[in-house]
């Protein structure tokens, strides 16, 4: 190919479909030309089409062809319009114009100055991309002007084009390489034609894609055929080049386990063992160090309450390493460490060297990189839950996907409250009535009940990110959980939602700021303690539904009174009746007229599902 020659070609032979809002094929600048098209509608759930009628009542469509028009006057359109009226583009009726090409047009490029954000037909919308880049024609599709991930532009298989405010010119773009956007085009201000004889200044992705959709056209007249080849080319031929390294958003997690001990038996282990019957392994022992008094009790007799299988806690002298449990659950260990002056992570690892155990600990394992390649030459799995610098998905360039299942989250008014038991229990009934669960832990044991991801942002917190790279984190684990097409994501939170007091930076509640933002849950429920401040809940109330657009749906109290005294650990619980706890809740429900149900009854948590799946539907 003549790289000299190319750029003065005119789009002879070239045909371009263009899905947008038709063209105003009566204004001057269009005199001359024949332009096909039809306008393809969804009329209650069934595709129409009206061949012949394409005409723009707002202005999109004809500016963004006026800019390919100009450059490439020779070029042979067909305008599909799909939206009239407003700035919308549905996914039903983009991948229906995509369908009608294949069947019913030989064109070499489809030229979209919209897509989606919110794609509910992700997975059908890529399939058919897939079918028409296989086929040899080239998609190019601008991003979302409000710059969220959009589609088809994402999708491996079409050109996506975003803009940037100091390419000057049409011919003046920067390539971006190991990035979901593949060149950045001039979308500053410029005047175009719009509807009505009228004229418009107007700024964007949608702008900038045309021009790149010209410069295709005349390479595809060259003899440049391919998405791959068209790429190379427009490489070859950019103003500035970009790349990114290649993101690892997806970590290593552990393999299957099928028996494990638990050591020690601290607050963060005491779900495995209340639900122990939604664990895909089982429980073979749990172990303490003799002198923290834990020995020798049950589980039941610590917890307080009813569980399906009980547990007593033995010493971690009576470990039998020789006997067939596979994996060793390791518990945050810093307190006791201190306490006994020994230090159990090493301990713990040493003896699965030897035992040819696996390790799964809520503390982080990064100083232990020694003892973690002696246990992975043993074919055993040392794995820890957290979240790294490597894991910022740059190659985003700041974007963040539109989930597009329902996400419902758990928030609440401070810690110790039960919040990580109700998402389980709210799991556990989810999947007893047939529906597939999606789901990010905030815990270090997420994955070990089957959740999807894990974020472990609570005690001893092992996430390596803040600010806006945690909301970009944050969202890029709530779409790989989307991407298994689940029919509810279940989130929840840490500790207390707005803080209680300012006297000291610890107390500002920033990680859980940033969850929020990075899950963004249409619906809310608040936990809150039987005695927390009206005044307090309110606030709770309006800042998640002022500062995301969700809903809180519903109120669940802990059943626990919580006591503060002078003690080293700070809190004590004493149970309340339930005649003090209908109380509460009635006193609850009335003033801030949302449903209030309490944590652990049975009936009460039945009743707070109905009322999320009722909101849902």
């Amino acid at each position: 190919m003549d790289r000299c020659n190319w750029i003065n070609n005119d789009g002879k032979a070239v045909k371009i479909a263009i899905i947008d809002s038709g063209i105003d094929v009566n204004r001057n600048e269009f005199l001359g030309i024949s332009i096909k098209g039809l306008t393809l509608s969804n009329i209650n759930g069934k595709i129409c089409i009206q061949r012949d009628v394409f005409h723009d009542n707002i202005g999109h469509g004809t500016a963004a062809t006026f800019i390919i028009y100009k450059s490439v006057p020779k070029a042979e359109y067909i305008s599909i319009k799909i939206f009239d009226d407003e700035y919308e583009t549905d996914s039903i009726n983009l991948i229906a114009a995509l369908e009608y090409i294949i069947e019913n047009l030989d064109v070499d490029i489809i030229h979209l100055s919209n897509g989606v954000v919110r794609c509910d037909d992700y997975f059908k919308l890529y399939n058919v991309c897939k079918m028409i880049d296989d086929k040899g024609i080239i998609i190019i599709a601008a991003f979302d002007n409000g710059g969220s991930v959009s589609f088809p532009a994402a999708f491996d298989c079409v050109i996506g084009v975003d803009w940037y405010e100091k390419c000057s010119s049409g011919n003046q773009y920067i390539y971006v390489e190991n990035s979901i956007v593949n060149i950045m085009g001039t979308g500053s201000l410029q005047r175009l034609p719009w509807k009505n004889d009228t004229y418009k200044y107007v700024a964007g992705s949608s702008f900038a894609a045309p021009y790149i959709t010209a410069i295709a056209s005349k390479l595809i007249q060259a003899g440049v055929r391919g998405r791959e080849a068209i790429l190379e080319e427009l490489k070859l031929n950019a103003w500035k080049y970009a790349s990114f390294n290649e993101n690892t958003n997806e970590t290593d997690k552990p393999d299957k386990i099928a028996k494990a001990i638990l050591f020690p038996f601290n607050k963060e282990m005491h779900s495995l063992a209340r639900f122990s019957d939604l664990l895909t392994f089982q429980i073979e022992g749990i172990y303490e160090p003799p002198l923290l008094r834990k020995v020798g009790l049950s589980v039941r007799d610590i917890l307080k309450i009813d569980i399906n299988e009980d547990f007593n806690i033995k010493s971690d002298k009576e470990i039998d390493w020789e006997s067939d449990f596979d994996t060793v659950i390791l518990g945050h260990t810093g307190v006791i460490n201190a306490v006994m002056n020994r230090n159990y992570t090493k301990e713990f690892l040493d003896k699965c060297i030897k035992h040819k155990k696996n390790i799964y600990s809520f503390d982080d394992l990064s100083a232990y990189e020694k003892e973690i390649c002696s246990i992975k030459e043993n074919r055993c799995f040392a794995y820890s839950p957290g979240i790294k610098k490597e894991q910022i998905p740059k190659h985003l360039m700041g974007k963040l996907y539109s989930i597009h299942c329902p996400v419902l989250g758990v928030f609440g008014t401070s810690p110790k409250q039960g919040k990580y038991s109700l998402q389980i229990s709210l799991r556990k009934m989810l999947v007893e009535k047939g529906y597939r669960v999606g789901q990010l832990g905030t815990e270090p044991s997420a994955l070990l009940f089957g959740m999807d991801e894990v974020y472990p942002m609570g005690y001893e917190a092992s996430v390596d990110v803040s600010g806006t790279d945690a909301i970009s984190v944050v969202n890029m684990l709530m779409w790989n959980i989307a991407q298994k097409n689940p029919d509810i994501i279940l989130i929840g939170s840490q500790s207390q939602t707005v803080p209680y007091s300012t006297g000291n930076i610890g107390l500002y509640p920033v990680a859980q700021h940033e969850f929020l933002l990075g899950t963004e849950p249409d619906a809310c429920i608040i936990c809150i303690n039987p005695f927390d401040d009206i005044t307090y809940i309110q606030r709770t109330i309006g800042y998640l539904e002022s500062y995301i657009e969700t809903k809180v749906i519903a109120l669940c109290i802990f059943p626990l009174h919580r006591e503060f005294d002078w003690a080293v650990q700070g809190t004590s619980f004493e149970k309340l009746n339930p005649k003090v706890l209908e109380e509460r809740k009635g006193i609850y429900q009335m003033h801030f007229q949302i449903p209030c149900f309490i944590l652990g009854d049975r009936e009460n948590e039945s009743m707070l599902l109905e009322t999320c799946l009722n909101f849902f539907s």
